[in-house]
Order: structure tokens, then sequence, then C-alpha cells
């Protein structure tokens, strides 16, 4: 059996998974559920999609992984049409933080479910909706692929908030806890949050100016 190969990002999420049946949103190959059904890391899976071109990929490539009968394809509208389901994970990888935050508050099965969330951008209004809806941050980490830097964040609904400053909002404060244990991956994380306030600055925003100063001090410390 050839294990599919996943990237950096997607590698990153699969760590995360806590139980033994996930929901894969925005599914797109269904790379994520194939890997942790090869690898027995899962029992089962619900790879879904809003598209019917990416679902049709997914499900040839369940097919062709012999995985019909664990992992389940369907069209669905984020997890609206998820929500017969109990899973143990979801994973959301690939979208906006937005998108991402529209998504979970339109759902009452994100509540009772860990979630892997890996937003491609606005990774600060995510967490400041998952913190204000109560959830818990329960850990976090970064990832390099093709020399961009992701964000990976896992999440349960507890009922319970955690008080973040707005700059630990973008930089994840579980990613500062852990800064040693990806060096590398958190300066660049750092600088490039450095460099788009810097230009926010220097264009007159004096709004970015506590954060560009907050960021720098992380860098330093």
């Amino acid at each position: 059996m050839n294990i599919v190969k996943l990237d950096a990002r997607l590698m990153t999420a699969a760590r995360f998974v806590e139980g033994d049946f996930l929901c894969d949103v925005g599914t797109d190959h269904a790379s994520l559920p194939i890997y942790l059904c090869q690898t027995g890391r899962i029992r089962r899976a619900v790879a879904s999609d809003i598209n019917a071109g990416p679902l049709a990929r997914a499900e040839k490539n369940v097919r062709l992984c012999g995985l019909s009968d664990v992992i389940e394809t369907v069209l669905s509208d984020g997890l609206r049409s998820l929500e017969k389901y109990a899973p143990t994970d979801i994973s959301i990888a690939g979208m906006g933080g937005i998108l991402i935050k529209d998504i979970l508050s339109a759902s009452e099965t994100a509540k009772t479910a860990h979630l892997i969330l890996q937003p491609m951008s606005h990774a600060h209004i995510l967490r400041g909706y998952l913190l204000g809806a109560g959830y818990e941050i329960c850990d976090e980490a970064l990832a390099e692929d093709d020399g961009k830097i992701y964000q990976i964040i896992s999440a349960r609904h507890t009922g319970k908030t955690e008080p973040y400053t707005e700059a630990e909002l973008y930089v994840g404060k579980k990613n500062v806890e852990k800064r040693d244990v990806f060096p590398e991956l958190f300066s660049k994380h750092i600088e490039k949050l450095i460099d788009t306030f810097s230009k926010k600055v220097n264009g007159g925003d004096a709004s970015a100016e506590a954060l560009y100063t907050e960021f720098l001090k992380l860098k330093n410390e």
C-alpha cells in the first residue's frame, strides 16, 4: 500500500488529531483523511466539500486507495450537512480565517468535537472568535511549505475563555510559549508580521504602531 504523502502543513494538522473519527471540511483531494486511515490513526472519516468537482476528486482518491468503506464523501456547505455525524475531530484547512469563523459559528457540531484549524489568512480574527465563543485554544504549531509559514490551531469548546493580547491574537500565545521548539519557524513568523506592520506604520496607520512595537519586543525577547 502506497501511503499518501502530506505536505508540512497537513502533516502538522494530522499530528493534532486526537480521536478516531474525522470530519474533514473542504477536503479537496481527501489527502488528510486518507493518510490518517492508511496509518491507522483513525478508523473512519467524512470528507466534505461545497463544490462537486473537488468532491469528485476526493471520492476518486478514496476509491483508488481502497478506503470507500471507511471514508464517506459528502457535498456540504461547511458543516451544515454534517450535523448528523458525531466526529471526534473536525479539520478545516486551507480556508481564510473569516470563512472558518463563519463555518464554526453556524454549527452546533463544532462545539462537540476537537477542532484542527489552519487559516490561510486572518488568523487573528479566527482566534478572537474562538476565545469569544467559549473555545479553548489547546495548542498551536507552525509549519513551512514552499517558503510560506502556516499556523495550525487546536481548539475545543469548554465555555471558558483565556485572555489574549491583541499581539497574541496575531502571533498565537501557544506559538510564543513554544518558540524554543521551532525557533526558526517562529522567527520567520514574527518577521513576517513585523514587515507587514512596518509597511502600515510607514503608510501613516497610527493604529498599527502599538502592534508593531509588540512584535519587535517578542522578536527580541
